[in-house]
């Protein structure tokens, strides 16, 4: 976008000494940059599921994790798996849809419904991830409320005192903080890796709305 950029501040520089660049010439550069883009997204997508696959593997004897997958029995934790990265090939496949749409594509609309499409599979592809993680977390957080022996000998302490709904209280109010900073920053985290790639593919839409041929 830096190329058309330039070439408009050169018409309004020097109207009469250089010819404008045609409508589409114009398209021509900003398909290649959305092109470009949309491969971004699709690789980017490719390095997060072998990112979250090594990590998988590299925690798989870790203790702590092995504590929490002893609260899910072994269909739940491959169930989980299989939703995890199902998740995840399901929406680079359709990044890689539109990046051989947008490729292919010979027209301003089509390539403005592309631009469209592929904003939106993002956005959808944050959504889904951020909620499967939150949903995750609270199973978790429930499992480890009624299974692990520490919190159960805590809870039978607080009902001899009579406190047992004030922990409750308590122990729900913290995991609802800390899910809500946690997925804050996981949608953070998904805004400013995909956010600059869907601000230029905005900018290469607002900019064929212009275009009329």
């Amino acid at each position: 976008m830096e190329e058309l950029d330039l070439l408009k501040k050169d018409w309004q520089k020097n109207e009469n000494k250089f010819p404008r660049v045609s409508e589409k010439e114009i398209y021509a550069m900003l398909h290649k940059n959305s092109t470009s883009v949309v491969k971004w997204i699709f690789l980017i997508s490719i390095l997060e599921f072998a990112f979250f696959l090594g990590l998988t593997l590299l925690l798989n004897d870790n203790t702590s994790t092995s504590s929490i997958e002893e609260y899910f029995n072994d269909y739940m934790v491959t169930g989980i798996t299989v939703i995890d990265y199902g998740i995840m090939i399901y929406f680079f496949c359709l990044f890689y849809i539109n990046y051989k749409k947008i490729t292919t594509t010979d027209k301003v609309q089509n390539l403005m419904a592309n631009i469209l499409k592929t904003r939106k599979t993002v956005s959808n592809y944050i959504f889904v991830k951020i909620t499967f993680i939150v949903i995750l977390l609270v199973a978790i957080f429930i499992l480890y409320f009624n299974n692990e022996p520490e919190m159960i000998n805590t809870l039978q302490l607080a009902e001899a005192k009579g406190r047992f709904f004030i922990v409750c209280i308590v122990y729900f109010a913290a995991v609802a903080v800390s899910i809500a900073v946690f997925a804050g920053l996981l949608w953070l985290f998904y805004r400013l890796l995909y956010g600059l790639l869907l601000k230029r593919l905005k900018k290469n839409y607002n900019e064929l709305k212009k275009i009329d041929f």
